[in-house]
Order: structure tokens, then sequence, then C-alpha cells
């Protein structure tokens, strides 16, 4: 098959996962390229990878620039290289030998699919990854399960980005994640513009990887609890109307009920959000008007 397929990853203290996802790369049936960018690590991340993926392209950030900004210089530098298609892998995810190019030949033949996925799998591969359902519930996939009648691909509402297939006309057309929201709630944002420009989300079932993601709702919880933008992918959903004046009002007013009611815990709740629009607000209607133009905005 000739096609060009890069893997982006993201590369942030995973010392533990990376020979499993690098070799799987190596392994895999369809050959790629593989160009990792590491979010200012400082756990020997850089060295080990010199030393033993010479192969693999390194961008080396001198700071930590989220999920979503590194990611997107990792397709930028796809894009500038002639990619045809580029796989978005988490550091804690590998692929089994066949999956990326069942994921190429899944798209090559429905090509109305912006982001295709693979199943995701647990790590002793008796389940399925609990992040995969994300309140897709698609019972046309489990009738065929049961029935033996699986189609090549299935058409689903949401699916995060720990192995995200996207075909060149997606980054041209969609571009790359927002820079504004800094890790978790990236893939919300991106799966909304894909979906509001026309193009489906797809769910492959013969394509199979795993993600080691045993940590990752209780990451997830602290990381939102400490940077406070856990609705920043709503106030970016483009495909939604959203007044930000109107909603920092009501944040406001929350605020000082709030007060008025001695109620601690929901007057941060809601100070935080009231702060966020109001600190970030000409930045969020800059990237909603963006992000409704088909063109690789942040690449």
């Amino acid at each position: 098959m000739e096609v060009s397929v890069f893997v982006v990853v993201v590369a942030y203290k995973g010392m533990r996962w990376y020979e499993r996802c690098f070799e799987s790369l190596r392994h895999s049936s369809i050959r790629v390229k593989i160009v990792v960018v590491d979010n200012a690590s400082n756990d020997g991340t850089v060295e080990y990878i010199r030393k033993n993926y010479p192969e693999i392209h390194l961008i080396e950030s001198e700071r930590n620039l989220g999920f979503g900004r590194a990611n997107n210089l990792g397709m930028r530098y796809a894009l500038d290289h002639n990619c045809d298609y580029v796989l978005l892998l988490n550091q804690d995810t590998w692929v089994e030998p066949e999956a990326i190019e069942l994921l190429v030949k899944c798209h090559l033949s429905h090509r109305e699919y912006g982001i295709i996925s693979p199943m995701h799998m647990s790590p002793n591969r008796n389940h399925l990854n609990f992040l995969l359902d994300d309140g897709n519930r698609n019972y046309e996939l489990l009738s065929d399960l049961y029935c033996g009648t699986v189609k090549d691909v299935y058409s689903i509402i949401y699916v995060n980005a720990a192995a995200w297939l996207l075909p060149r006309i997606t980054l041209e057309k969609i571009g790359g994640f927002c820079p504004i929201i800094f890790h978790y709630g990236e893939d919300d944002d991106y799966v909304n513009r894909v979906r509001f420009h026309r193009y489906k989300i797809g769910l492959c079932p013969s394509a199979r990887i795993i993600h080691d993601n045993r940590n990752a709702l209780g990451e997830a919880a602290a990381l939102f609890k400490k940077a406070n933008i856990d609705k920043i992918d709503e106030y970016l959903d483009i495909t939604k109307p959203v007044d930000l004046n109107q909603l920092r009002r009501y944040y406001l007013r929350k605020v000082l009920l709030s007060f008025v009611r001695k109620q601690v815990v929901e007057r941060k709740y809601y100070y935080d959000r009231y702060k966020f629009i109001k600190t970030h607000q000409s930045e969020i209607e800059e990237c909603r008007k963006q992000n409704k133009q088909l063109k690789s905005n942040w690449l």
C-alpha cells in the first residue's frame, strides 16, 4: 500500500510506555514515519529515544505545550513532508501489527470520515477500554457483533484522541487543536469542529490498539481541579450558540448569590468560570470564528 503515514506521539515523562509504543510501530504491517514531540520531559526521554530509536524524528519543546499544541507541531511537520495520513497516538498506547493498515484501508473505502479510531483494548486485552464508550451507545455495532455481521466502520458521536487516524484533508480543512486548551477537552472541541464541517467520526472494529490509561480518570480530575477550565470545550463548541457576555453575567450572579447563602464551594466554582471567561473572552471568540472556517487553523 503506497501511502505516507506519519505517527505523532506527544511524550511527557512516559518512560514506562515508550518501548511498547515504539516497538509496536516498528512492527506495523504498514511502514510508518514516527514523529515524537517531547513536552520538556526531565526524565531522560530525549536521550532514551535518541539512543534506542534513531529513526524517530524528535521535536524538543523548551516548555510543556500541553497535548493539543504539541500535537500541532507534529501534524505541521507531517503536512510539510507530504503525509497522506497522520495517526495521533498517546504515549501510553501501542498498536497491534495490522491496526494502522486496517485504519487506512477503512478510510480509503469511506472517505466521508474525518476521524477514524480503532477499538481501544485494556492492557490485558480481556475487555474494551472504558474511555471508548463516552456516550456513544452504538447498538448497531453491538447487534452486528452478536449476529456476526460486523461492518467496516461505524459512525459515532465522539472518541478520545488516544488513537486517531486523520487523513490529510482533515488537517487541511479542519486544522489542528485549538491552542487555548492545555490538556483534556481539546479532543471534544476538535470532534465538534469535524462534525460542524460535515465530516463523520468513525470506529473501525477490525483495528485494535491497547490503551494503558488506568490512572487517566484520576489524573484528569486532578488537572481539571487545578486548571479550573473543565468547561472550556463548551465555550468553544461552534455547534452551539454561546453568548459569552450573557454567560459571564450568569456566573457573576451565581457568585453573588453564593456569598449571600455562604456557599463556599459553589462560590469558587462559579467564580473560576466567571474569571476564565472574563480573562479569555476575546481569545475564545476569535477561536470560535476561526474554527468555523475551512482552513488549517493552528497548524
